[in-house]
């Protein structure tokens, strides 16, 4: 009969717990419990589940995936809708990473490890967060979405977010627009800091000095951009043109000036930026930056696998072009303005 961690922990005199805690690698097991855990292992030819069998001479053909800003995010269903097709083609399985941050003794790498993934794909992380750089330095092999990390087995893909954002200021200048106010995403976060850079850049390059008031830093959801624009309409001059830092938020701020009683665009144009579904039946049609979701999914997935099977090949950093979809949120700004 096989052995299973009950035996294990009887053997050994410990709890159960502690021999889940040896086997995916906790710190907080002594040494002397650690090596007699697993020396009964050996001994008893315990295997921790059936992907460990694929230790022995196969691959496991499994591929992780973490998203620390959860499956509610728009972005990610077409993302994931990508990803699904190129993991099909290339025979892997995929499982969801829960990310156990709020256990004391939860660490991601080995989490990685216990369930024998041969890669993990991860989006959500913010600039600078510990997890994504451990992951980084543990070797195994990793692609970030929307991340610009990199390492021996580590590379990343995103949009042009600071370009895409250029060109959308040059577009609402060549409307006519020079009081130009920007909802901005997330702080941290890598598309965030991008996107807001590409607006201060773009307003620089064209020679417009934009007032603090006129910048509003959100998180790139709706109720940022209701609130936010709400805040723009409330000053004494008003803006002519606002670019969001996400369509959710685009969305919100179109809300708030309808309340308001402002005609988009005939008074005031709105900018968003991913080109989701709501984007295209929302009224007037929102003006935003498309990103190829399903395309970056695909080649996230195609990279990650170019890691895993060439360990010495060079770290990705791959950007995907975005283009403007024009619709109807935008036009010259009014004769006043």
């Amino acid at each position: 009969m096989t052995a299973t961690i009950r035996d294990i922990a009887k053997a050994a005199g410990v709890s159960v717990a502690t021999v889940s805690k040896v086997l995916n690698d906790y710190s907080t097991v002594s040494r002397a419990t650690r090596e007699k855990v697993l020396a009964l292992v050996s001994e008893m030819q315990f295997r921790p589940n059936e992907a460990a069998r694929s230790l022995v001479g196969r691959r496991s053909m499994t591929i992780g995936i973490l998203l620390t800003s959860g499956l509610a995010n728009p972005f990610f269903v077409h993302l994931l809708g990508g990803i699904d097709e190129a993991l099909k083609e290339r025979g892997y399985d995929l499982i969801y990473l829960a990310q156990l941050s709020a256990h004391p003794e939860y660490n991601f790498v080995h989490h990685c490890r216990s369930r024998n993934v041969e890669g993990v794909l991860a989006f959500g992380f913010q600039l600078g967060e510990l997890d994504a750089d451990k992951l980084v330095a543990s070797g195994i092999p990793t692609l970030f979405i929307d991340l610009n990390l990199t390492g021996k087995r580590a590379g990343y893909i995103s949009s042009d977010n600071k370009e895409a954002v250029q060109g959308t200021v040059r577009y609402l200048h060549e409307l006519g627009h020079r009081r130009i106010a920007c909802i901005a995403g997330l702080p941290g976060s890598y598309v965030g800091e991008r996107r807001l850079a590409g607006y201060h850049e773009a307003m620089a390059e064209l020679g417009l000095s934009p007032d603090p008031d006129c910048i509003v830093i959100g998180d790139f959801t709706q109720e940022t951009g209701y609130r936010g624009m709400q805040r723009l309409l409330a000053l004494p001059e008003r803006p002519t043109a606002v670019v969001c830092g996400s369509d959710k938020a685009a969305i919100g701020a179109l809300q708030a000036a309808r309340e308001a009683g402002v005609a988009v665009p005939a008074e005031l144009s709105i900018v968003g930026f991913d080109d989701i579904d709501e984007a295209r039946v929302v009224y007037p049609p929102l003006t935003t930056v498309r990103q190829d979701m399903s395309t970056l999914g695909r080649r996230a997935v195609e990279l990650l696998d170019g890691l895993i099977v060439e360990p010495d090949s060079p770290a990705p950093a791959v950007i995907v072009p975005t283009a403007l979809a024009v619709r109807g949120t935008t036009g010259p700004p009014p004769r006043d303005g």
